[in-house]
């Protein structure tokens, strides 16, 4: 869940905001339907506003819509902001747009389910002819030299601490991807373009791609860097680029198992996987080369999954044929939901469920604390 000060960190952001600005300004016609999906704070509504829109459709999942209202109250635009709180798959409009903007994304656009609710938005919102921002997003990887944010990893559990032998989780460290800041002097080889996402056509939320890479100089390699740049409308976009002014998006660096030394014109072959899995993406990287001077095959296949620490339960419970059954704790929650039919209130079921689970809850705080949680997302 972002803070508000996360909120005023992408608004103030002089790459990306601006970007945003000038796209939203050339998009919107006078009398523009516009849907600002992941609202946010509702900026972008606003900008649509100022710009001519009639209406705008403000999407969002998070607490902080209740101050987007309270925003555009203060800028006068109340009455042509419409504030849907939710998921927007979930949701019917009363008209299609005429534009769609979004900036679902992390570090990189592949983040959680986003591609998937620009997809359905695009399908369902959109007029024929409508417009959509951001237009595409292209994602670049090198190799990079970072000694400094891969110690970052290495260097707790290799060292350890009090003496104690903690290289165990080393394996699973580097089997994560990071978030980093890198220069362009860092790179060692020069950028490929791996992945493409068209906004505008049949969005796909998986990315595989096999690269080959040609060191431009001697280094020492320590993974793989990944950025994106970004068309929002027209020729109106931005770069996340090493060297390029920073932005919130930072970039994602995959460790490699070790440090490469590499000597200028070695070739190195990679392979990219982003997959969604449920909420989340897994990432897969495969590295191979050859040393020059020894001619031995380096070979690193590494995984978000070989990260992840998976107990043979939780892997039991997520198997196809695997026939559950509610725990006390799961019986509990069934009843607080049954018990939302519209005659008690919080209080009443709170009382009536620790009453009656008093082995799920030992007061009538906990349980009002879980009927609270389960009202905020499934009731009217």
């Amino acid at each position: 869940m972002y803070s508000l000060g996360d909120y005023g960190g992408m608004i103030g952001d002089a790459v990306r905001t601006p970007a945003y600005v000038r796209a939203i300004e050339a998009a919107v016609r006078p009398g523009s339907v516009v849907v600002d999906l992941g609202c946010g704070t509702g900026f972008f509504a606003l900008v649509a506003c100022r710009a001519g829109a009639q209406r705008v459709y403000a999407i969002e999942q998070a607490e902080i819509i209740q101050f987007a209202e309270k925003l555009a109250a203060v800028n006068g635009f109340s009455d042509r902001i419409t504030f849907l709180r939710g998921d927007s798959r979930q949701m019917q409009l009363r008209e299609r747009a005429d534009l769609i903007v979004s900036d679902l994304r992390g570090a990189l656009p592949f983040f959680g389910q986003a591609l998937l609710a620009i997809k359905d938005a695009r399908q369902r919102f959109l007029t024929d002819g409508g417009a959509i921002i951001p237009r595409r997003d292209v994602l670049y990887a090198a190799i990079v030299e970072a000694e400094a944010a891969y110690e970052k990893i290495r260097g707790p559990w290799q060292t350890g601490a009090d003496n104690l032998d903690l290289s165990a989780g080393l394996s699973c460290e580097l089997n994560q991807i990071c978030q980093a800041f890198a220069n362009r002097d860092q790179l060692v080889t020069e950028p490929q373009a791996w992945c493409e996402i068209n906004y505008t056509k049949e969005l796909e939320p998986n990315a595989t791609a096999k690269l080959f890479f040609r060191a431009s100089r001697s280094a020492t390699g320590h993974g793989v860097l990944i950025w994106f740049e970004a068309q929002l409308y027209g020729k109106i976009g931005f770069s996340c680029a090493p060297g390029a002014p920073k932005t919130v998006y930072s970039h994602i660096f995959l460790p490699w198992l070790e440090p490469l030394p590499v000597s200028a014109g070695q070739e190195i072959q990679v392979e990219l996987h982003a997959n969604l899995v449920g909420s989340d993406y897994v990432w897969r990287w495969e590295t191979q080369t050859i040393e020059r001077e020894s001619g031995v095959l380096r070979h690193f296949r590494q995984s978000t999954l070989q990260g992840a620490q998976f107990s043979p339960q939780w892997l039991r419970k997520h198997a196809y044929d695997f026939v559950p059954m509610l725990t006390a704790e799961g019986e509990a929650e069934r009843w607080l939901l049954h018990a939302m039919d519209g005659k008690m209130a919080l209080e009443q079921i709170a009382k009536a469920a620790a009453d009656r689970f008093p082995g799920v809850f030992r007061k009538k705080e906990e349980a009002f604390r879980r009927v609270s949680a389960l009202a905020e997302k499934f009731s009217r």
